[in-house]
């Protein structure tokens, strides 16, 4: 069964490897008949990993490669419902196989080293985001996407109050183990509706919730806050998370079931994850009008075999197949892929970077600076 891909399984797929490198990627539909072809569309895949290896290689070795690919489209549990793409790498002495979300585009590549930027894409988890749902009585911590939150544990905040009082349940579209009601170890007990909400009350929970949030979410990450409307501007005043998203959600969540805290938080979520690939653009920008960054793909390739690139940017979906001398910077760009040397040159940039100590972004086209396929702020 394929696994969910690790930064550990990245390094290992960066390591140098002997040519040729396969890699597959499978978009595949969460259930109904579209599903149930995907291993003849797999199958496709692999033919025409094995037209571009035959373009190089004798037949013997073409089909020893091959073989473990070609027998994972009879494997039924690799293409079970789930995650929403298959991720397939092989190489001499390599064969591994992962599930991927968000989906990855259909495609083949055979090169020098293995196409990675689905997997970077997977791996830095930009469409999440975390929801924390203060109530009246507890808060709880979600992790959210597109399709749904899951609940989050905060084991630092009072076990004795992830229970909640007895006979609790579950009000308006939601039930004793979905809501914010019933976030089990993620729960933090609030002021009682009985103590009349002072401020003094809120103030000291809302601390106790920030240090407990401190240690156990990334900055990067966006918090999206929600909760009555008095409650919001108060968090905010003691809450030191780098990620915490100026707009909040208002109304009470003691009585709603995760599936409506979700379709509450989602719009909101959005925008926060838009505002932070905006500043990362607006960084690039500044950058650029000091001299230390670039948009033009030949000054970024250069920079990178150098490693001045401090963050590449690099824009998701269409590649840009040719290839990259990785002394020079030299950029060679083709129609299409001619046969097994070619790469995505936005994915060999992104190896480059990494494996000199930079970082690598995927965003959106739509959002990448003057639509450019990728972007580089420099170390000097």
């Amino acid at each position: 069964m394929p696994k969910k891909p690790t930064p550990e399984d990245l390094r290992n797929l960066l390591s140098p490897r002997t040519e040729p490198c396969v890699s597959l990627y499978l978009p595949l539909p969460r259930h109904g008949p579209d599903l149930a072809k995907a291993p003849l569309r797999f199958r496709a895949l692999v033919r025409q990993a094995e037209a571009l290896l035959e373009e190089k290689y004798d037949a013997r070795r073409v089909k020893e490669l091959l073989a473990p690919l070609a027998g994972l489209a009879e494997a039924t549990d690799v293409f079970a419902p789930g995650p929403d793409g298959l991720a397939a790498f092989r190489a001499e002495g390599l064969f591994e196989t992962y599930r991927l979300w968000p989906e990855p585009p259909e495609r083949v590549v055979v090169a020098d080293s293995f196409h990675v930027k689905p997997l970077l894409r997977c791996l830095q988890n930009r469409h999440s985001y975390n929801v924390l749902a203060l109530g009246s009585r507890r808060a709880a911590l979600f992790e959210g996407s597109e399709r749904g939150l899951s609940p989050r544990p905060v084991p630092v905040l009072p076990a004795a109050a992830a229970a909640g009082p007895a006979g609790e349940t579950g009000g308006r579209g939601g039930s004793p183990r979905g809501g914010p009601r019933s976030a089990g170890g993620g729960s933090g007990k609030a002021p009682a509706e009985s103590d009349g909400g002072r401020r003094e009350d809120l103030l000291r929970f809302f601390r106790a919730v920030d240090v407990a949030l401190r240690d156990g979410l990334r900055d990067d990450v966006p918090l999206v806050v929600a909760g009555a409307a008095a409650h919001l501007p108060v968090f905010r005043e003691v809450c030191g998370h780098a990620g915490l998203f100026a707009e909040g959600v208002e109304g009470a969540v003691d009585d709603v079931g995760i599936e409506e805290l979700h379709a509450r938080t989602l719009p909101t979520a959005r925008k926060a994850l838009d505002a932070r690939d905006d500043a990362l653009v607006e960084e690039f920008r500044r950058q650029l009008d000091r001299g230390l960054a670039a948009d033009v793909l030949t000054r970024v390739a250069e920079a990178a075999v150098k490693g001045r690139v401090r963050r590449l940017l690099v824009a998701d979906g269409k590649p840009l197949v040719g290839l990259v001398d990785r002394t020079t910077g030299e950029v060679t760009l083709h129609a299409g892929q001619t046969g097994p040397q070619d790469d995505d040159v936005l994915d060999d940039l992104a190896e480059v970077v990494l494996a000199h100590g930079g970082e690598v972004v995927v965003l959106d086209p739509a959002r990448m600076p003057g639509e450019a396929a990728a972007v580089a702020t420099f170390r000097w």
